[in-house]
């Protein structure tokens, strides 16, 4: 199952209209004056993470690509990737305005988003830097479940939560980072972690 970023499905979509409409496969210059890349290592990173998702071939030239044109698949969907969480200290999200497309089963009962994790504080969890967790949005968690939890309304984190009397406890599933412990007016839970994705 191909999953992709917004990035890389425009340029396979570049691709296939290409070769549709010139009868032949673009070569790297093409691609990198569509895009406006400067260096044609980026194209050749793009093209990498689409032969690894199966969706292309390139050819033995490296001027050449050939393609293997496929439709999204019906049993997937695209989420939109807000931006970066922490698994470590708060940090703001930051917005990017990307989409990608994940199974259709990882989708949660409510919004889902993903967000890209920043540090190892969750990594006992296989909850690693640079993965992308899927997230169903909800405001109320039970104890033990991994969240996205604003803390003190300056940042936001991904821990395991738990509630102890008039307190919220967020535990890093790491021996090196002590958990975040506030009262529970200062925590408020933004969504629940239901799938990670992690890209090699």
């Amino acid at each position: 199952m191909s999953i992709i970023t917004e990035k890389q499905r425009q340029i396979y979509d570049f691709v296939v209209h290409f070769v549709e409409t010139k009868g032949h496969s673009p070569a790297i210059r093409d691609i990198s004056r569509r895009f406006g890349f400067s260096s044609p290592a980026t194209v050749h990173k793009y093209l990498v993470a689409l032969e690894k998702a199966g969706m292309i071939v390139r050819g033995k030239r490296n001027a050449l690509i050939q393609f293997l044109p496929q439709q999204q698949s019906p049993d997937t969907t695209e989420i939109p990737l807000l931006g970066r969480i922490a698994a470590g200290k708060p940090i703001d999200a930051v917005l990017h305005g990307e989409a990608i497309a994940v199974p259709k089963e990882f989708l949660g009962k409510g919004r889902t988003y993903a967000l890209k994790v920043v540090g190892d504080s969750m990594i006992d969890e296989n909850i690693a830097d640079g993965d992308l967790i899927i997230v169903e949005h909800i405001e109320t968690a039970q104890n033990g479940q991994t969240v996205v939890a604003l803390v003190d309304d300056i940042g936001a984190t991904v821990k395991k939560i738990y509630f102890e009397k008039n307190k919220v406890r967020l535990q890093p599933a790491n021996p090196n980072y002590q958990p975040i412990v506030h009262t529970s007016d200062k925590v408020k839970v933004q969504g629940r972690v239901i799938g990670v994705i992690r890209r090699y």
